[in-house]
C-alpha cells in the first residue's frame, strides 16, 4: 500500500465531503433547484393586478350570497379567479365541468301558527306550553325522553350522568346552565365542585363536557330545558330563527345543530307525572346543588319544527393540480384562502349609498391573490409528487361556510395537509407603536406545524432556508391561541384530523372596517409570503415521507382523532 497515494485519496473524500455539506440543498437538488426558480414567477405586478381587482369597489367586498340576499359582488370576483385558473390550464373541481362547488345554506324561521308538540297523544301549545330556543332545520322529531341532571360530566372524578344510557336519538331533559352567576354545577348524584358561573372550573374537554358538547358528539335528538326560575324569565314569543348549511356539520363557527326546548313548568310536571322522578326535586336541585339519578323517564315527546324555509346556494372556486407520482397523487394537499369579505348586508348591494364602500383588501384579497400567483410558481416548477386541491372558499367572514364543505365532505378523506394563507398583507411600520396584533415587515405568523407535525414542521425550516423571503413568527404556535383554533379558516381541518400550516399576518385597526383597502396593502409583503408559502407548501408535497399529524392533540380539540 502506498501510504501517500491513501493520504491523498482520503484528503480527496474530505475535500469532497466537505463540499457537499457546504453546497445548499437546492444545488444538490435539481427539482428543488427548479422550484425555487420557479419562484420568480410570484411576481410583485401581477399581484397588484389581481388584489385591485378583487378588492375594487365594483366588487363591493365580496360578501357570500345568503338567502334572499344575492352578492354581485361576490360574483365577480369568482368569475375573475375561475377565469384565472381557466387560463392556467387547471382542472375545474366544481360543479358540472366548472370551477364553482355549490353547497346549500338554510334560514329557517319557525312558523308559530303550525308549530306543535305532545306528550304521547297529549296536545302541546307552541308559546303557551312550550317556546323553541335554537333550531336549524324544520321537521317533526319525536323520541323517548332521558333526564341527565345538569348534563355535566366531571372527566377526572368519573362523575358522569350518562352512565348506562343510550343517548343517541334521544331526548335530553337536563337542567341547563343559564346565562349569569348563582347556578348550580353538580352533575348527576353528586355535590356541586368549585366552579365558575354556570360550569365547573377547568378546562372543557380535560376537567369537564356539559350537555353541549356531550349532545353534539353523541347524536342526542334534542335538548328540554328545565323550566327553572331563570330560564322562565327568558320566555319569549318571537319566532325562532336558524341559519347554516344544510346538512350543517362541523363545530367551529357553526350554529348549535341540536334543537333546543323550553317547557313551561306545567307541561313539564304532566311529563314527570307518574315516573320515579320527583318535578320538585328537580326544580329544586340548582338551589339545592344537588341532582337526581339520571333516568329513562319512559315517556314519549314530540315536537313539530314548522317553520317557512329560504335557502341560498353559495360557492366555492375550485381547481386540481395532479401530482406526478402515480402513488403519491393520491395523497392530496389542500391550498386556500377565504374569497369573501366581511362586509354588512347594505354593503354587497349596488347603488347601496354607505359613506365608505367596503374592499375587504387584507382580509382578504391578499391571500386570494396570492394564491394565485402560488399556482404560476406551481405550473412553472416540477409538478410535486403529491396533487393540490385549488380552493379559495366563500362563506368564511359568515360561518367557515365553504370550509366546513370541503373538510367534512368526501374530498377529506384524501387530505394529508391544509395551508391557508388568511391575510398576508399587512405591516407594523417598523419602529411605530403596536397597530392590533400585525407583524412586523419581515415577519409573518405561522401556526400549525410545530405543534401537530414533526413532518411537515421539517419542512416549513427547509423552505425557510431554501426560500428565505420572509422570517416565521411562531408567537401563536399556541394551542391556547384562538388564532390557533377556533379563529381560523382553517379550524374544520382540524377537526377533522388533518394538520394545518397558516400564514397570516394578524389583525389591525383596519380590520372589518371600510378602511381595509388596497392602496394599504404592502404588496412586497404578499409576494415574500407567497413565496415561502410555495417553498413550504412544494417540499411537502415532494416530501416521500406523508404530512402526518404525529404531535399533541389541543386541549381546544379534544375530541379530534388526528388522520393515520
Amino acid at each position: 500500500m502506498n501510504p501517500i497515494r491513501t493520504c491523498t485519496r482520503i484528503a480527496s473524500l474530505t475535500l469532497l465531503s466537505a463540499s457537499i455539506a457546504t453546497t445548499p440543498l437546492w444545488a444538490q437538488n435539481p427539482r428543488l433547484a427548479a422550484a425555487k426558480k420557479a419562484a420568480d414567477l410570484i411576481r410583485a405586478d401581477e399581484i397588484r393586478r389581481d388584489v385591485d381587482y378583487l378588492a375594487s369597489d365594483a366588487n363591493m367586498g365580496r360578501r357570500t350570497p345568503h338567502p334572499g340576499a344575492p352578492s354581485p359582488g361576490y360574483d365577480s370576483a369568482a368569475a375573475y379567479i375561475a377565469k384565472r385558473l381557466k387560463d392556467l390550464g387547471i382542472k375545474p373541481m366544481g360543479d358540472n365541468g366548472t370551477y364553482f362547488q355549490y353547497y346549500t345554506v338554510t334560514r329557517s324561521t319557525l312558523d308559530t301558527t303550525k308549530a306543535s308538540g305532545a306528550i304521547g297523544a297529549e296536545p302541546l301549545k307552541w308559546g303557551d306550553d312550550f317556546i323553541v330556543n335554537n333550531f336549524l332545520v324544520g321537521g317533526v322529531r319525536e323520541a323517548t325522553v332521558l333526564y341527565v341532571g345538569n348534563g355535566t360530566r366531571l372527566l377526572k372524578q368519573g362523575v358522569d350522568p350518562y352512565a348506562g344510557l343510550d343517548i343517541k336519538g334521544k331526548w335530553l331533559l337536563v337542567n341547563a346552565p343559564t346565562p349569569g352567576p348563582g347556578r348550580g354545577n353538580a352533575a348527576s348524584g353528586g355535590a356541586a365542585p368549585a366552579g365558575r358561573g354556570a360550569v365547573p372550573a377547568g378546562i372543557v374537554g380535560v376537567d369537564f363536557t356539559t350537555i353541549t358538547e356531550v349532545a353534539r358528539h353523541g347524536g342526542a335528538l334534542g335538548i328540554l330545558l328545565v323550566p327553572t326560575p331563570s330560564w322562565i324569565g327568558r320566555w319569549s314569543r318571537t319566532a325562532t330563527v336558524g341559519q347554516d348549511l344544510n346538512p350543517s356539520v362541523g363545530i367551529a363557527y357553526a350554529q348549535f345543530q341540536v334543537p333546543r326546548v323550553l317547557l313551561s313548568e306545567s307541561v313539564f310536571r304532566r311529563l314527570l307525572a307518574g315516573t320515579r322522578l320527583s318535578a320538585d326535586e328537580v326544580l329544586a336541585a340548582d338551589s339545592l346543588r344537588r341532582y337526581p339519578a339520571s333516568i329513562d323517564i319512559g315517556k314519549r315527546l314530540k315536537i313539530d319544527f314548522a317553520a317557512t324555509v329560504v335557502e341560498a346556494r353559495p360557492y366555492n372556486v375550485v381547481g386540481f393540480l395532479e401530482g406526478s407520482d402515480p402513488r403519491l397523487k393520491d395523497e392530496w394537499i389542500s391550498l386556500a384562502a377565504h374569497l369573501d369579505g366581511a362586509v354588512p348586508a347594505a354593503g354587497s348591494v349596488p347603488g347601496n349609498n354607505l359613506p365608505d364602500q367596503y374592499n375587504a383588501a387584507d382580509d382578504n384579497a391578499s391571500g386570494s391573490a396570492g394564491n394565485l400567483a402560488m399556482v404560476r410558481a406551481l405550473l412553472a416548477g416540477p409538478r410535486p409528487k403529491r396533487s393540490i386541491l385549488l380552493v379559495w372558499d366563500s362563506g368564511e367572514e359568515v360561518g367557515l361556510w365553504g370550509t366546513r364543505t370541503i373538510a367534512y365532505g368526501p374530498w377529506s378523506e384524501k387530505l394529508v395537509l391544509h395551508v391557508s394563507n388568511d391575510m398576508i398583507g399587512k405591516s407594523r411600520p417598523a419602529n411605530s407603536p403596536r397597530n392590533g396584533e400585525l407583524s412586523a415587515p419581515d415577519t409573518i405568523y405561522i401556526t400549525g406545524p410545530k405543534v401537530l407535525s414533526s413532518n411537515t414542521e421539517a419542512n416549513l425550516q427547509k423552505a425557510l432556508v431554501e426560500f428565505p423571503f420572509i422570517k416565521a413568527d411562531r408567537v401563536y404556535e399556541d394551542v391556547g391561541s384562538s388564532f390557533f383554533y377556533p379563529r381560523t379558516d382553517a379550524g374544520p381541518y382540524l377537526e377533522r384530523g388533518i394538520p394545518i400550516m397558516q400564514f397570516f399576518n394578524g389583525s389591525d385597526s383596519d380590520y372589518h372596517r371600510p378602511t381595509d383597502e388596497p392602496h394599504k396593502l404592502d404588496i412586497a409583503k404578499i409576494v415574500a409570503v407567497s413565496k415561502l408559502s410555495y417553498g413550504a407548501l412544494w417540499l411537502a408535497a415532494d416530501d416521500p415521507n406523508r404530512p402526518r399529524w404525529d404531535g399533541i392533540v389541543p386541549h381546544t380539540l379534544w375530541w379530534v382523532t388526528p388522520k393515520k
